[in-house]
C-alpha cells in the first residue's frame, strides 16, 4: 500500500514538473529584399530552408540567436523552415519589397525598422521621449528598386538606384501629450503602386539625467571590464624604464611599442531605470589636477595636420531596466607621474550638452629605475650569498675552534633571548606609538642586539663571524616560531653579506677594539634596513612615506646601532679581560 502511495506522489511530482516547464518561444521571420531574416533562435541552432521539397539553403550551427538567410525567394511561395528539430511553414509576400525604412524618433534612439511593400499603407504611433519641445527625428531609407521617389510635404526626392540609401532628418515641434500626424509617400516610376507612411508622433517629457544612473566606475581594468587584482584601484602604473630596457636587451620584449595600443582600460557600469530604450554616448576626459589643463598624455599621439587628439568614446545601448558595461581605453603617451582628474560625460544623441558628468581623482606612478636596480642587486647578491653559505657551510665551520663555536652558541642564545624580550616590549609600544615606535622600541632592540654583537666580535674576531651569528639567530627563530618564507634567502643572504663586507672593508676583524668596528656595524645596519624596506615594498606591496624611511634608516638603522656597538665594545673589552 505504501509503495502505491509513493508511486502516486512521484507521478504527481513529474506531472507538476512538466507543467512548470517553460515553453520555448517561437522565432520571428521577416522576408526582406535579399532573403529571410530569422530572430530569436536558440544559440547554435542549424537552419534549413526547403521550397517544393527541394533544399534551398542550409545554415550551420553558429553561436548566434539571429541569422540572415540570403536567397532569391519567390513571391507567394510556400517555404518549409527547419530550425533544429522544429518546423515552420511560411508564405512569402505576394510582391517583393520596394524599400526599407528605419525610424529614429527622436534622433539618437535605437530606431524601428519597417519593410515596405507596394500598395501598403503603414501607420505607426511613436512616442518621442524627449525634454525638448522640438525634437529631431530621422528616417533612413534603403531603396530596393530603381526610380523610387520620396514624397514629402514640401519636396520630392529621388532615392537613387537599387540598394541606395538616403537619410532624412526633420525637427518637429510637439506639445506634450498631443499627437501630430506626419505623412510621406514612396512612389516608383510609372503607374506602379507606392507606399504611404503615416507617423503619429507624440512627445513625452523625458530627462535622461533622472533615468540613466552611473552605478560604478572602475579604473584601471582589463579589456573585458574586470579589475586587475595586481593593480590598486585608481592608480595607473606606467612601465618601468629599467625593466623595459632589460627586456629589450635579453630579447624578451620587441623593440618599440604600438602607440595605438591602450595601456589599460576604465569600465563604467550604467543602468536605465526609465521605460524606454536609449542610446548614450560616453566620453572620457583627463585633466591635470592642479591646473585643470587637458592631460593629453592619456590620449593616443596626434592625428591630422591640425594636431587634434582623438578622445576615447563609446556608444551604449541601454534597454529599459537593464545594466550595461562600457569599457573605454586609457593610453599613456609621454605621461608624467602624479595626480590627475578623470571625467566621464554622458550625452544623449543629438544633444551637445551632457546630461551626466562624473569626476574622480586618479594617480599615475612609474617604478623608479634606481629603486628597481637596487632591488635586482639585492636579489642577486642575497640569493647568491645564501647559496654560497649553504654549499660552503662545513668549510666555514672548520675555520672556527671549539671554544669560538661555544662562545658563538652561548652568546647567540643570550642575544636571541634579549632580542625576543625587546621585541615583545617593542610590540606593546607599537600599539601605543604607532609608526613612531621606531624612536623608542628601536632604541631597545637595536642597542641591545648590537651591544651583544660587538661584545662577541671582540671575543671572536674571525672572518665569517657575522655569517655564523646571523645564521644562528635565524635558525633559533625558525625552530621556536616557524614560518619559513620564500623570501628568506634574499633577506638573510643580503644581510649577512652586508655585515661581512663592512667588517672586512673597515678592518674590524683585524682591530675589533676601534672606532672602525662601531662605524662599520652602523653603516651595515643602515644599508641592511634600507634593503629590507625595499624587499618589503616589493614582495608585500607595502607603502612607506619618505619621513618614515628616513627615521628607520638614519635613526634606527644607523644612530641606535652606533650607540649599541659603542657600548658593546666596552663590554667586550671587560669580557676579554676576564677571559685572560
Amino acid at each position: 500500500m505504501k509503495d502505491v502511495k509513493y508511486l502516486g506522489l512521484i507521478l504527481i511530482f513529474l506531472l507538476l514538473l512538466s507543467a512548470c516547464k517553460k515553453e520555448e518561444e517561437s522565432p520571428t521571420f521577416t522576408f526582406s529584399a535579399l532573403g529571410l531574416e530569422v530572430s530569436g533562435l536558440r544559440e547554435k541552432t542549424p537552419v534549413r530552408v526547403f521550397h517544393e521539397g527541394k533544399l534551398v539553403l542550409s545554415y550551420p550551427a553558429f553561436p548566434s540567436r539571429n541569422v540572415f538567410l540570403v536567397f532569391p525567394w519567390e513571391p507567394g511561395g510556400r517555404y518549409l523552415v527547419l530550425c533544429g528539430k522544429r518546423k515552420f511553414w511560411l508564405t512569402a509576400p505576394p510582391q517583393r519589397p520596394l524599400a526599407e525604412v528605419k525610424i529614429f524618433a527622436p534622433l539618437g534612439s535605437p530606431g524601428k525598422r519597417l519593410v515596405l511593400f507596394p500598395g501598403q499603407k503603414v501607420e505607426e504611433e511613436l512616442v518621442l521621449f524627449s525634454r525638448k519641445e522640438c525634437p529631431e527625428i530621422g528616417l533612413l531609407f534603403t531603396s530596393n528598386v530603381k526610380g523610387l521617389f520620396l514624397v514629402l510635404p514640401a519636396q520630392k526626392k529621388a532615392l537613387g538606384g537599387e540598394l541606395s540609401r538616403y537619410f532624412y532628418r526633420q525637427r518637429i515641434c510637439l506639445k506634450e501629450g498631443k499627437p501630430l500626424p506626419f505623412t510621406l509617400r514612396l512612389e516608383p516610376e510609372g503607374q506602379k503602386p507606392g507606399v504611404e507612411i503615416v507617423l503619429r508622433l507624440k512627445r513625452k517629457n523625458f530627462s535622461l539625467s533622472r533615468e540613466v544612473k552611473l552605478l560604478s566606475w572602475l579604473f584601471p581594468t582589463d579589456e573585458t571590464g574586470y579589475t586587475l587584482r595586481v593593480r590598486r584601484e585608481g592608480l595607473l602604473v606606467l612601465p618601468n624604464p629599467l625593466f623595459e630596457r632589460l627586456g629589450y636587451f635579453l630579447g624578451l620584449k620587441a623593440q618599440g611599442f604600438s602607440r595605438y595600443d591602450p595601456l589599460a582600460y576604465e569600465t563604467i557600469t550604467l543602468i536605465n531605470t526609465g521605460p524606454a530604450p536609449v542610446n548614450v554616448l560616453v566620453k572620457a576626459d583627463f585633466f591635470e589636477a592642479e591646473t585643470g589643463k587637458p592631460a593629453t598624455g592619456f590620449y593616443p599621439p596626434r592625428f591630422g595636420m591640425a594636431g587634434h587628439y582623438r578622445k576615447p568614446l563609446a556608444l551604449a545601448y541601454l534597454p529599459p531596466g537593464e545594466k550595461v558595461k562600457v569599457v573605454l581605453p586609457v593610453y599613456a603617451h609621454e605621461l608624467k607621474p602624479g595626480s590627475y582628474l578623470a571625467r566621464v560625460s554622458l550625452f544623449s544623441f543629438g544633444e551637445e550638452e551632457p546630461f551626466l558628468v562624473k569626476e574622480r581623482l586618479i594617480g599615475v606612478t612609474r617604478g623608479s629605475p634606481l629603486l628597481s636596480g637596487a632591488l635586482l642587486l639585492i636579489l642577486l647578491l642575497g640569493g647568491g650569498f645564501s647559496a654560497l653559505v649553504f654549499l660552503r657551510l662545513k668549510a666555514l665551520l672548520r675555520r672556527f675552534s671549539l671554544r669560538e663555536l661555544t662562545l658563538l652558541a652561548l652568546a647567540g642564545a643570550v642575544a636571541f633571548g634579549l632580542d625576543f624580550l625587546g621585541g615583545m616590549l617593542a610590540n606593546v609600544l607599537y600599539a601605543l606609538l604607532g609608526p613612531f615606535n621606531i624612536l623608542v622600541g628601536g632604541l631597545i632592540t637595536e642597542v641591545v642586539h648590537y651591544m651583544v654583537f660587538a661584545a662577541l666580535l671582540v671575543l671572536v674576531p674571525r672572518p665569517g663571524f657575522a655569517t655564523l651569528k646571523g645564521l644562528l639567530h635565524y635558525l633559533m627563530g625558525l625552530v621556536l616560531f616557524g614560518g619559513v618564507r620564500a623570501t628568506d634567502p634574499f633577506f638573510l643572504g643580503f644581510s649577512l653579506l652586508t655585515f661581512e663586507l663592512a667588517l672586512l672593508v673597515f678592518g674590524a676583524y683585524r682591530r675589533p677594539l676601534s672606532w672602525r668596528t662601531v662605524f662599520s656595524l652602523a653603516l651595515a645596519d643602515a644599508v641592511n634596513t634600507a634593503s629590507s624596506l625595499v624587499l618589503h615594498m616589493t614582495f608585500y606591496r607595502l607603502f612607506f612615506p619618505g619621513w618614515y624611511l628616513a627615521l628607520d634608516v638614519v635613526v634606527k638603522g644607523f644612530l641606535y646601532t652606533l650607540l649599541g656597538a659603542w657600548i658593546g665594545l666596552r663590554v667586550g673589552r671587560h669580557l676579554s679581560g676576564f677571559e685572560r
